[in-house]
């Protein structure tokens, strides 16, 4: 009887599973570029938006291009076109969060080109990286255009990434919004000025200090006077300087604005020697008048006080002073900032280096639900309280009786909704004032409004914060330090988008490959001693010109002579080899960690093919036997 034939199932050959898992691979890498789907995976959250930027640019009302002027040479550094292509993906992601709103173009401003051309109109700045000069100048500069308005960051330094989210988001804010922003300015001193008495007629009139008329220059000032009962409510942000003995009907009206969502930046002061230097009735009244100013009577319920009678002494922090009489002293309580006091985590004061703050307090922050507190300045641990009264005074004996503080706040942010500190509701009249309607009071913030609490005053006045000088009759006016740049950097977060206002930097970690970094080093000592060598030659060269002028009689004063003529020729071949030869080492260092970088793009790219199909052929081989 013949036996049953049994079918056995047709072998596949394993290579041909092999080139179809390749199939797929390929297809999916193809499918998977047009789709924008991202993980951030880093641990800083690198190349994720902060919320605040995602809802500002989802909420764009009118359509902004970003045009992003960047050199790509071969001559530009490697670490530039790393910290370029991570520019390039933060706007990419902007991009891409604003749903068409935010259009991102490029362009490589080339030397003699339309491009560079264009970058200079904006106002880009091309940068040198070169110590000698030979090459060609470096552009990374951003511009935003919106209808007729635009805005531009000249160059956008390395060393300021941290802040580059919020940069670029208040920089397509100052391009969409439709008017300059109204500041409203409440002080108990004359930061406006004071009116020319028609006694004393020819006379310069009192423009107030110079940072107000700085201010001036990007805002809408708005006096507001201490009898006002309210806040008007075209006002975008408000800025109260040295609150001293506010009427109740303005403190509340205070109150009431930063519980409707308002931006407050108050500048207060346990010893402002502004004050006593510009108001003569002080001096006059000596010790019986108190040169101290607090918003305790709102802060407080807020989350923030300070101490009025004392002076936050610091030696860590102490300044060199003259006293009148002419003794010199490093004056513990006459604070100097550096950036250990300063939070470099914030967008706002990262790029601070240097601040002068005369006499400041110390700030007390306790947790309020509902509000975060963000310390901006703060002391070292070496800080004490002295009295106020005190502090100016010569010599040590201030510092008998102080009490340490430990590491206290000079300058605090508040972010969240703000509960009024006038519980029982809206205080009485003044005798003959208006009447306070007690059912508009708010006792509760319904959205996030902002405060901003510095225990200083002194810091933004003339002589702390500028340098003016007078050139051929202009007055002219130069940064001491950063005061004023904190005090700006202030009122612009305070004026821009609610989206904006507690935007903190973004983290950086540097993470140099070892091998890119030693051809970087190699390649560095040998540009060094290429460039010395130049040197050696430009002065061997200038002293044997010295000598062949020094032979020369009277009469060949204004002629070369062959033996100069041939000098100078050798010299300028010298020259050019040497040039040529420092490119070609910066050319040279350059290939090797380009070919480095494409050799480990290759590896990424083809580290997981290679691992699927050699799984693949040890599976098949497995199934053979």
């Amino acid at each position: 009887m013949n036996q049953p034939t049994v079918k056995h199932p047709a072998r596949v050959n394993p290579w041909i599973g092999v080139l179809v898992v390749l199939a797929v691979a390929i297809a999916v890498n193809v499918v998977a570029k047009s789709v924008r789907a991202r993980i951030d995976v880093t641990e800083e959250r690198l190349f994720t938006l902060s919320g605040g930027t995602t809802a500002f640019v989802e909420n764009l009302e009118t359509p902004v291009t970003l045009k992003f002027y960047y050199s790509r040479g071969n001559e530009v550094p490697s670490f530039v076109k790393q910290y370029t292509q991570r520019i390039l993906d933060l706007l990419r992601e902007l991009e891409h969060a604003s749903g068409g709103s935010i259009v991102l173009e490029t362009y490589d401003p080339q030397p003699d080109s339309d491009e560079e051309e264009w970058a200079q109109r904006f106002g880009l700045i091309g940068q040198q990286v070169s110590p000698t000069g030979l090459e060609d100048p470096l552009y990374i500069g951003l511009v935003a255009v919106s209808g007729q308005r635009e805005a531009a960051i000249p160059f956008l330094a390395p060393n300021t990434e941290a802040q580059l989210e919020y940069n670029v988001a208040r920089l397509v804010h100052e391009v969409t919004r439709v008017s300059k922003p109204k500041l409203g300015v409440i002080s108990s001193l004359p930061v406006a000025g004071r009116p020319v008495s028609p006694m004393m007629r020819g006379r310069q009139p009192d423009t107030g200090w110079v940072a107000m008329r700085e201010l001036r220059r990007h805002y809408d000032i708005a006096t507001i006077t201490p009898d006002a009962v309210s806040i008007p409510e075209d006002i975008t942000a408000l800025l109260v300087i040295h609150p001293k003995q506010f009427p109740d009907a303005l403190t509340y009206a205070i109150d009431q604005y930063v519980v409707g969502g308002g931006r407050l930046i108050v500048l207060q002061d346990p010893l402002s020697m502004t004050e006593r230097e510009t108001n003569p009735e002080m001096a006059s009244m000596g010790m019986m008048m108190s040169p101290g100013s607090q918003l305790n009577a709102l802060t407080a319920a807020w989350g923030v006080t300070m101490d009025a009678e004392s002076v936050l002494a610091d030696v860590a922090m102490a300044s060199p002073i003259t006293f009148g009489n002419g003794q010199s002293e490093r004056l513990a309580a006459w604070l100097t900032a550096r950036p250990e006091q300063v939070n470099r985590d914030d967008a706002i004061t990262a790029s601070i280096n240097l601040l002068m703050l005369p006499f400041a307090g110390a700030l007390t922050v306790t947790n309020v639900e509902g509000i975060t507190a963000t310390t901006l300045l703060r002391s070292t641990t070496n800080a004490v309280s002295i009295n106020a009264f005190m502090a100016t005074m010569p010599g040590p004996e201030k510092m008998r009786d102080a009490m340490p503080l430990g590491e206290k706040a000079l300058a605090v942010r508040l972010v969240g909704r703000f509960p009024s500190a006038f519980t029982n509701g809206p205080p009485l009249p003044a005798q003959g004032g208006p009447e306070i309607d007690p059912s508009r009071h708010r006792g509760m913030g319904e959205r996030d409004g902002l405060v901003v609490v510095v225990s200083d005053v002194d810091f933004l006045y003339d002589q702390h914060a500028f340098r003016v000088m007078n050139l051929f009759g202009q007055q002219m006016v130069e940064l001491a330090n950063d005061n004023f740049n904190l005090m700006l950097g202030l009122v612009e977060q305070a004026t821009g988008s609610e989206a904006l206002m507690g935007l903190r930097s973004r983290g950086i970690r540097d993470r140099t490959f070892s091998r890119v970094l030693a051809l970087e080093q190699a390649a560095q000592q040998r540009w060094q001693a290429e460039e010395l060598n130049l040197l050696t030659k430009l002065q061997e060269t200038q002293r044997r010109l010295g000598e062949l002028q020094a032979a020369r009689d009277d009469q060949q004063q204004a002629i070369i002579t062959p033996e100069q003529k041939a000098e100078i020729e050798t010299f300028r071949k010298q020259r050019f080899e040497t040039q040529r030869e420092l490119k070609e080492v910066r050319r040279n260092l350059r290939r090797e960690i380009e070919v480095l970088g494409f050799q480990v793009k290759a590896v990424n790219f083809a580290a997981v093919p290679v691992l699927v199909a050699l799984f693949g052929i040890a599976r098949g081989i497995r199934r053979r036997r």
